[in-house]
């Protein structure tokens, strides 16, 4: 049987965000989702329902994933928030890290992002601080902080 999550996905492409539903349910969830492209929307869905983890693109425009993470940290502050997005640069990493941020997933690697959502899972269920984890880089390099 297959594990309900809940995941609320900044991304303004459809193509992307699918993309990332269908690794998780690969990875064993049964993954129910909604798509948001901007702060508004965000908050909207925010208010509505209890999410499991937050996806975020850090290239969607005129809503970046620094942007949501602080919408996040305002409405859902104890909610994973994992940046899944192309080359981001290592003051952006280091700044989300700092200001909430769980995980930066390269979309090269998304192979990875059930895995890495299970263990970000089991940390907060184990009381622990979920808050920069890990940085999942290119294939062959993963930095936990």
């Amino acid at each position: 049987m297959s594990e309900r999550l809940s995941v609320l996905i900044i991304e303004s492409s459809k193509y992307s965000a699918d993309l990332n539903v269908r690794e998780l349910t690969r990875g064993g969830y049964e993954v129910i989702w909604e798509r948001v492209e901007n702060e508004a929307m965000m908050r909207r869905k925010l208010a509505d329902g209890r999410w499991n983890v937050i996806l975020a693109d850090h290239s969607t425009p005129m809503f970046d994933s620094i942007a949501a993470l602080a919408v996040k940290n305002e409405l859902s502050p104890g909610t994973p928030f994992i940046i899944v997005s192309e080359d981001v640069s290592p003051e952006v990493i280091r700044r989300s890290m700092q200001d909430g941020c769980c995980a930066y997933l390269v979309r090269e690697n998304l192979y990875q992002l059930a895995i890495l959502v299970r263990k970000i899972l089991e940390s907060k269920q184990g009381g622990a601080d979920t808050q920069g984890a890990a940085i999942f880089g290119g294939a062959d390099r993963v930095v936990y902080q």
